[in-house]
């Protein structure tokens, strides 16, 4: 196990048997998921050479460089092997959105997406319309919160009332606990002052998912 709640949660996601990493950087993922019983082979991708030679060391040290191929390649344009299962972890939402519109036009989108933007997650789930949302889930880790969603081809995506703090599925605290803290940092930052009508709604979101 990864001493990373995050990280831990997308590995409990994979599915094989041929997994791509997309922005692999250290590794960990990448590497991590060939413990999984059903993942044969994985694709480690990154634009940068660079850090690919960390995944590369990691696999080494491992014994597992055998079953990692690493490619440098922007998204899944320089990979050629059909991908049962896609981690794309640790961009934001509008750069994953571009990864995808890409992988769109060349036919590569894979079955499955594991997906985990630090930034701007409401567009991200807005363009997966046409996806089955399988889970979305919130992870707390060195005291950020994380979205993990699940999403497989051929469904209807998000209700427009889930867009900005996802579906909840499976139920955790985290999600409550992120809530409670977007609550309090708005009431802070406002403290005596209105808040402007974008920031009302979002607060006014807010309550009505704690009270439920």
């Amino acid at each position: 196990m990864i001493p990373d709640t995050r990280l831990n949660a997308i590995i409990s996601e994979i599915t094989g048997p041929v997994v791509a990493d997309i922005g692999s950087d250290h590794g960990y993922v990448a590497v991590a998921a060939l413990a999984k019983a059903n993942v044969k082979r994985v694709v480690a991708a990154d634009i940068s050479g660079k850090c690919l030679e960390k995944t590369v060391r990691l696999a080494r040290e491992k014994g597992v460089s055998d079953s990692v191929e690493t490619v440098v390649s922007d998204g899944f344009s320089d990979i050629a092997e059909h991908i049962d299962t896609a981690v794309i972890a640790g961009l934001g939402g509008y750069e994953t959105i571009k990864i995808l519109e890409k992988a769109k036009a060349l036919d590569r989108v894979p079955e499955k997406l594991i997906l985990c933007p630090h930034q701007n997650a409401f567009e991200l789930r807005a363009y997966l319309d046409g996806f089955r949302i399988d889970k979305d889930y919130i992870v707390e880790s060195g005291g950020k919160f994380y979205p993990v969603i699940v999403a497989v081809k051929g469904g209807s995506g998000y209700n427009a009332d889930e867009l900005r703090f996802g579906k909840n599925l499976p139920p955790t605290e985290d999600f409550f606990k992120m809530l409670r803290t977007r609550k309090r940092v708005l009431e802070d930052r406002f403290s005596g002052r209105e808040m402007p009508p974008r920031v009302r709604a979002e607060y006014e979101e807010i309550l009505g998912l704690c009270l439920e």
